[in-house]
């Protein structure tokens, strides 16, 4: 694969993981995991690839950069899905409580 071609598909990846954090920021959860699917797939054809040399220093300053870009948008997505998770904790654990004190107070 041609130099350009990789980072043509780092784009790809950059951009989806761009509409990855969107869809966080909004809770768009259903969305968000349609993003990551299509993601991995992106990421999996890259993955299949021999690795690539880059002869012009430009192309591998790119490359590295869409790279810690990608990074960079998986640790915000990673984050506002850790505090949904948190959120959806604390209701799963009033949930239950509210449970444990129904059976306790319906046993007659």
């Amino acid at each position: 694969m041609q130099a350009g071609e990789v980072i043509q598909r780092y784009e790809r990846i950059l951009a989806a993981s761009g509409e990855m954090v969107v869809a966080a920021e909004e809770s768009r959860w259903e969305d968000l995991l349609t993003l990551e699917s299509a993601r991995r797939n992106l990421v999996a054809e890259v993955v299949a690839e021999p690795a690539t040399r880059f002869a012009n220093a430009a192309l591998q300053a790119r490359h590295d950069s869409l790279i810690r870009e990608i990074l960079a948008a998986d640790v915000r997505v990673k984050n506002l899905t850790s505090a949904w998770m948190a959120e959806i904790g604390c209701i799963l654990t009033s949930m239950h409580a509210e449970r444990k004190l129904a059976r306790a107070y319906n046993t007659g």
